[in-house]
């Protein structure tokens, strides 16, 4: 029995111990993977993800979001099923980026305002990469498309919206939020949001960091090149192809490394961004308190095949219409015609932030 009791003891620190040998073992490529990490944070994650995320977080520390949500009450009781002040929250985590939601919903219980088993359920359905991550890749895989990123970003966030429709008829009909909305803000409400964000990033930018020192272990192994051949043997995908979707299941910045049929990669760019990688799992993971993230988790894998499949549907529309209007006589008419009005003001709103950054940084340099 002492043994036994020993061996449970000792048992925790092996992969500790096991993690630290292969860094000596695969130091130089590691310290490659987490040079290429780092700069994928500086230069795409933290510009794409720190103004929503303090954003999101002001809304809620604000009360402002239950405002947002009067408008939307019949559609989100009655449709959805879900409390009129969650669906801001849904929105968000849309728009956000991957832990986003996951934030937001362990905010509300730790408040009070969801119960554990509810915020399980709304956590099926409120992980999402955000749109400037997906016109980011997008962008990559089809560059000669300027409106590619809608059919991804249709898929990734109607799987979402169908996962909630699916699921509503299991839910009861909520109770309309009777509470008089009074929406507050002082300047401890803004420092705090910046504060609050500026911690979830740090945490996010560190999980990928350690991802991608696993990575660099699995590189010198062989274990992702053995992988990417493997998959090339059962399907037409070459393995060099193969080689960025196997590294994005680890961590789904990698997904930027893309090339090939354009027609091919976005349903496939698709799927991986709706299941999210093992990196994003475990930053969800760590931002979770008071309920489990194991049965939303789970879900992304059929989340995943289905919005392959919806892009998959779209692809032929945006795709080729995108083409058409590239390759046609320049004209006013036809360069606005065949987009969404919604890329105009998602470019806006990030044109604003960009210049509200160099307005702030102009003073610090003085």
């Amino acid at each position: 029995m002492n043994v036994i009791y020993k061996l449970k003891e000792i048992c925790p620190a092996v992969p500790v111990i096991l993690f630290a040998a292969a860094l000596i073992w695969a130091g130089r490529e590691a310290a490659q993977e987490c040079a290429k990490a780092a700069a994928l944070c500086i230069s795409t994650l933290i510009p794409s993800l720190y103004a929503f995320t303090a954003a999101s977080k002001l809304l809620i520390e604000t009360d402002t979001y239950k405002l947002l949500g009067r408008p939307f009450s019949l559609f989100s009781r009655f449709v959805l099923r879900m409390p009129e002040e969650f669906f801001p929250v849904f929105v968000i985590s849309q728009l956000a980026g991957y832990p986003i939601g996951a934030a937001l919903i362990s905010g509300l219980i730790e408040s009070g305002r969801l119960t554990k088993s509810q915020a399980e359920e709304f956590l099926c359905f409120c992980i999402a990469p955000g749109p400037a991550y997906i016109m980011a890749i997008s962008s990559i895989a089809a560059p000669d498309c300027k409106g590619a990123w809608i059919s991804v970003m249709l898929a990734v966030t109607g799987t979402n919206l169908l996962t909630a429709l699916i699921s509503a008829p299991f839910r009861s009909v909520p109770e309309k939020f009777a509470e008089k909305i009074r929406p507050r803000l002082s300047a401890e409400d803004i420092t705090g949001a910046a504060r609050s964000a500026a911690e979830s990033m740090t945490m996010i930018c560190g999980m990928v960091l350690i991802m991608a020192a696993l990575m660099g272990i699995f590189s010198k192994a062989g274990l992702l090149s053995g992988i990417s051949v493997l998959i090339s043997r059962m399907t037409v995908i070459h393995p060099a192809q193969a080689y960025p979707f196997v590294r994005s299941f680890f961590e789904i910045s990698n997904l930027s490394g893309v090339f090939g049929d354009p027609t091919k990669l976005l349903p496939l760019a698709a799927a991986m961004l709706c299941f999210g990688g093992l990196c994003v799992h475990m930053q969800i993971k760590a931002v979770c308190k008071g309920f489990s993230p194991i049965r939303a988790l789970l879900l992304r894998i059929p989340c995943a095949i289905a919005a392959f499949l919806i892009c998959q549907n779209l692809i032929p529309k945006f795709y080729t219409v995108s083409v058409i209007a590239v390759s046609a006589p320049v004209s006013e008419e036809i360069k606005f015609s065949d987009f969404s009005p919604m890329l105009s003001i998602i470019l806006l709103i990030m044109t604003i932030l960009i210049l509200s950054q160099k307005n702030i940084a102009k003073p610090e340099k003085m």
